[in-house]
């Protein structure tokens, strides 16, 4: 038998009850709970910025802020500093 994971750290989220309800409901498709779902979420990401993971989970979530425009200035900025090298 395989051991748990020890997890020492917590993230909360602040959640209205139905993001709360669509974020089971999508853990519950993939035969997880919610907090095992977020974490299939951020890990199916490894090659992708950590600033897209959060947009991915602020769309997920609902949230009204723009990620995007923040993620494709980071990008441009990467861009930028690669092309000087």
């Amino acid at each position: 038998m395989a051991m748990a994971i020890e997890r020492n750290n917590s993230f909360h989220l602040m959640l209205s009850d139905d993001e709360l309800k669509l974020l089971r409901l999508l853990a519950e498709q993939e035969g997880l709970n919610a907090s095992d779902y977020l974490r299939l979420l951020i890990r199916r990401q490894p090659d992708r910025s950590q600033l897209k993971v959060a947009l991915d989970a602020s769309k997920l979530l609902g949230q009204d802020f723009d990620l995007g425009r923040a993620f494709m200035a980071s990008r441009e900025a990467t861009a930028a500093v690669k092309k000087k090298r």
